[in-house]
């Protein structure tokens, strides 16, 4: 829904240089303007410095800087021609470069090496823009293997953030509409970094970021590195995804977007939402939802007088009950700007910022606990139905700058802050084994999650063989779910419902996690011979920092009251009325399995290696890292255990890369990688979190082990013409020890562990096609169609724990999918103004649990889903976008056996919106 605008970073001109190129220039300024791009070698894709750039004709010259950034003042306004030289490269003129008045063209510029004579090659400019396409420009290049979603990609497609921007990716698929997993390999294989640093998790058991955080309208690329080079962190096995947020343009621009659409199980339905205490449309929660001082305070190891009890209930936020209401509509709204001047200075800057509103819906929605029936059945023991209501927020913001001092050194500030705030609600009805044959409950549920980080980069240009590069990077993040509330109600025989008098009747979470995270990263490039060459050897250093507080109290509210009291709704029962000065009819006590933990992990890492060419076609990528991490997790209940795990370990990882260019259009790439992957700091909590009514209860288990990977890739690539790519890779993966999470049933509740197996295989094969249609003739030229295809196969062999026998002692690996499809027809006029987009997706069924005997294994059943987009113009700079999302509706869907375990339908949703630039 949001216009995206891609850009290349300005570069400030050495003073001596643009002095010359003023002298040169006509007097008016008016009949000039500027030319700005990057020099980059044709082989590997990396900037080139020293070249010189010409303007034919003129006098006006300037020589590439760091990363071969250039830029060119004054340039007379017409058609020029530009010329570029190298030694070590064959010379490059371009031809019908266009640049208006007042204004700035963008062109980068790519040389091959000449060997023996430099032969001079000659281009128009349209076709030399065509050799440095964007996003198969970056896979075609890369050292490793890369998939890459640029910002042109994402504008033309409804995704609205990086979660859906990076499922149309080979072999990425994504759980919970937010959780990334890359070749079919759960999210604990999977890292995300912004803008190349690590962000930490506002998940409480989850590695991996939650993309859903990043709009769309921030983004300039997500890019998934699935090969490992020791550059990189070495604690993925599945992808590195980097997303980019967006880059300076070369001359000032505004946009606006705007957008609004419904959900068709949503708009005009009654629903419940939960009602709000303030704060929650910008999601930050009105301190009315903070966990009351009287409960804080108090020690519940000794005796507490009725009167503290009563206070309790009197400052706790006495709302328990959803408000059904008719859904709304949603709406999204973002603004930009960026530019290349700050008070008359060279500085590259882009300002954005963006908001979205939704409304959600679960409908149908079905949750159930099995045990093991007649003829090899899972019958339910809990089961219930119902629906929820959710109103969802979405925002974020960027500030990004840059700037070229003197020839050589480039600085850049990219600071990012996004929040996002989901307040629902959930009605159902049922039974369930431990409580009553006939149940009502209700949840409401309040949680926003904030990432921010300020990320500070230098690159030094040396000499023309050295290059330094540095970064440090500090990260806050935080997940909040303050006030959730808990009501459970049975029916007697009678058929009068009435408050549960156990502990699981009415309860109170207050969740609180909070981390800071900081990075620090040095990189030192030679470049060894000739330096068409490429010849490098690289080397550098890198640390981590983590501090991480989880706080998550339950309490449980009791009510003594009679009949007549209870059967009402829980704000009369906690109300005033009953927790009067002489009353004595309400309790509070803390859930003794309710855990909280506090972490820390430092991690320290070397690495060294080289990029060498064997001949003018093979690259060999080789090297090592060396990483050292000592995690310490400190855990507690409320019931007064207490637990401490330390995880310590210093690993080699090394990497072989062999990339050979079969031709100018082909790559044949291999590799051989080693990587590893740690317990996430819940995981190594010996602490029990327990949801009411059934829901799992998760253990941590202190004994994990960090698990060591062999990876094994061969793919070949060929790019026929810009803009298609056929590609086809396999790969495989060997674990050692990995962490497996496994689930038992025992008086009708989940019992959800973690534990480390024996060892683990995952194969695969990765098709990829993109192709116009041309070759149907003149009428199909506008039409590209595109496709990827991952099948995979997968087996671990378990250990059993602590008696308990798994269903499956070698299975596929828990989230591992056998195949995942995406497919796509796109449609663009030959000025590029109008284009429209299908995209399909689907996922194989794939296990979120492993079962323990004598229960099957929980899986998610496949889902067919439909994306649909339009972009038009309406007038002048004004554009127009139809969207349509999950089109089919297909149902959510988690079976074990025969039983339902959970279900839900989430709607259709429709939008339209509107985009201007200036």
């Amino acid at each position: 829904m949001l216009a995206i605008t891609a850009a290349v970073v300005t570069t400030v001109v050495p003073t001596q240089l643009r002095s010359q190129a003023a002298t040169a220039a006509p007097a008016a300024d008016a009949q000039t303007g500027r030319l700005t791009g990057r020099i980059v070698d044709a082989t590997t894709g990396q900037g080139i410095t020293a070249a010189q750039i010409q303007i034919v004709g003129t006098g006006l010259g300037i020589q590439s800087g760091v990363d071969g950034r250039y830029t060119i003042v004054r340039v007379p306004a017409g058609t020029v021609t530009l010329q570029v030289r190298r030694i070590g490269y064959g010379p490059k003129t371009i031809t019908g470069l266009i640049v208006p008045a007042n204004g700035t063209i963008e062109q980068d510029v790519s040389l091959s090496s000449a060997d023996v004579q430099l032969a001079a090659v000659s281009v128009t400019a349209t076709k030399e823009k065509g050799t440095v396409s964007e996003a198969l420009n970056q896979q075609k290049n890369a050292t490793n293997v890369v998939n890459a979603i640029t910002a042109e990609q994402i504008a033309r497609s409804p995704d609205s953030d990086a979660a859906q921007a990076a499922q149309r990716v080979s072999g990425v698929t994504v759980q919970d509409g937010k959780y990334l997993q890359v070749r079919g390999l759960g999210e604990r294989y999977t890292t995300a970094s912004l803008n190349g640093a690590r962000i930490p998790s506002p998940e409480p058991e989850r590695k991996v970021v939650p993309l859903d955080l990043f709009p769309a309208g921030l983004l300039q690329d997500v890019t998934t590195s699935k090969t490992f080079t020791p550059d990189q962190p070495g604690d993925f096995a599945g992808a590195n995804v980097n997303i980019r947020t967006r880059e300076f343009p070369a001359r000032r621009q505004i946009n606006y977007t705007t957008s609004v659409g419904a959900n068709n199980l949503v708009r005009g339905q009654t629903l419940p939402f939960a009602p709000r205490a303030g704060g929650e449309l910008f999601g930050m929660a009105s301190s009315s939802r903070r966990i009351p001082d009287a409960i804080s305070q108090a020690n519940f190891m000794s005796n507490i007088p009725q009167s503290v009890y009563n206070q309790m209930a009197l400052e706790q936020r006495n709302v328990w009950n959803a408000t059904p209401r008719k859904g709304a509509m949603n709406g999204s709204f973002g603004a930009s700007t960026g530019g290349n001047t700050i008070l008359g200075r060279r500085v590259g800057y882009v300002l954005s910022a963006n908001y979205g509103y939704s409304e959600e819906v679960r409908a149908n929605e079905r949750f159930a606990v099995g045990n093991q029936g007649p003829n090899n059945t899972v019958v339910p023991l809990t089961q219930v139905e119902g629906q929820t209501g959710r109103s969802s927020i979405q925002w974020g913001g960027i500030a990004n700058f840059s700037t070229i001092v003197g020839k050589g050194n480039r600085f850049s500030l990219n600071t990012t802050a996004t929040r996002s705030a989901d307040n629902e609600a959930r009605i159902d009805r049922g039974f369930d084994e431990n409580l009553a044959d006939s149940i009502a409950r209700t949840t409401l549920r309040y949680v926003e999650r904030s990432v921010a980080t300020a990320n500070l980069q230098g690159e030094h240009q040396l000499s023309e063989r050295n290059k330094t590069a540095w970064s440090a990077t500090y990260a806050n993040t935080s997940r909040k779910e303050p006030d959730r509330s808990d009501i459970v109600y049975s029916r007697d025989g009678t058929g009068k419902y009435s408050l549960l008098s156990s502990l699981d009747g009415a309860r109170r979470l207050y969740f609180d996690l909070q981390e800071n995270n900081a990075t620090a990263q040095f990189d030192h490039t030679m470049n060894i011979g000739a330096i068409a060459n490429q010849n490098v050897v690289k080397f550098g250093a890198y640390m981590r920092s983590t501090d991480r507080t989880a706080q998550a109290p339950i309490y449980a509210f009791l009510s003594r009251a009679d009949e007549s009291i209870r059967t009402q709704n829980p704000d009369v029962i906690f109300g005033a009325g009953q927790a009067c000065a002489n009353c004595s009819l309400i309790n509070v006590q803390p859930i003794g399995q309710a855990g909280s933990y506090t972490a820390s992990d430092r991690t320290t890492a070397g690495y060294l290696m080289t990029d060498w060419g064997l001949g003018s076609r093979v690259r060999v990528i080789a090297g090592a890292r060396v990483e050292q991490a000592d995690i310490n997790v400190q855990s507690s209940t409320q019931g007064g255990f207490t637990a401490v795990a330390d995880l310590k370990n210093t690993d080699v990882l090394p990497s072989l890369l062999l990339n050979t260019r079969l031709t100018d259009n082909q790559n044949l790439r291999f590799g051989i990688t080693r990587t590893l992957a740690r317990p996430e700091y819940r995981e190594l909590a010996p602490v029990t979190f327990r949801d009411v009514l059934g829901g799992v209860s998760v253990t941590g288990n202190d004994k994990l082990v960090r698990s060591l990977i062999d990876n094994y890739d061969l793919r070949w690539e060929a790019f026929p013409t810009p803009g298609e790519v056929f590609s086809i890779g396999v790969f495989a993966k060997r674990f050692d020890r990995p962490i497996e999470r496994v689930e038992s049933a025992t008086s009708g509740a989940y019992q959800a562990r973690f534990q480390n197996a024996l060892q683990a295989v995952n194969l695969g094969v990765e098709l990829e096609a993109r192709k116009s249609l041309a070759m149907f003739g003149e009428w199909a030229a506008p039409f590209t169609a595109f496709s990827n295809v991952t099948l995979m196969r997968s087996s671990v062999d378990l250990d059993t724990l602590q008696g308990l026998t798994v269903t499956d002692k070698t299975r596929r690996l828990v989230g591992q999918a056998p195949y995942v499809v995406n497919a796509g027809l796109s449609y663009s006029n030959l000025s590029g103004s109008t284009n429209a987009t299908v995209l399909y997706n689907v996922v194989g069924e794939r296990i979120y649990a492993a079962g323990v005997l004598p229960l099957p294994n929980i899986v998610e059943m496949p889902r067919h889903v439909v994306d649909m987009s339009l972009r038009f113009p309406v007038w002048g700079s004004l554009t127009g976008r139809v969207d349509a999302r999950n089109i089919l509706d297909a149902r959510y869907r988690f079976m074990q056996g025969n039983l339902e375990r959970e279900g839900y339908n989430a709607g259709r949703n429709f939008s339209m919106g509107f985009s201007w630039r200036q």
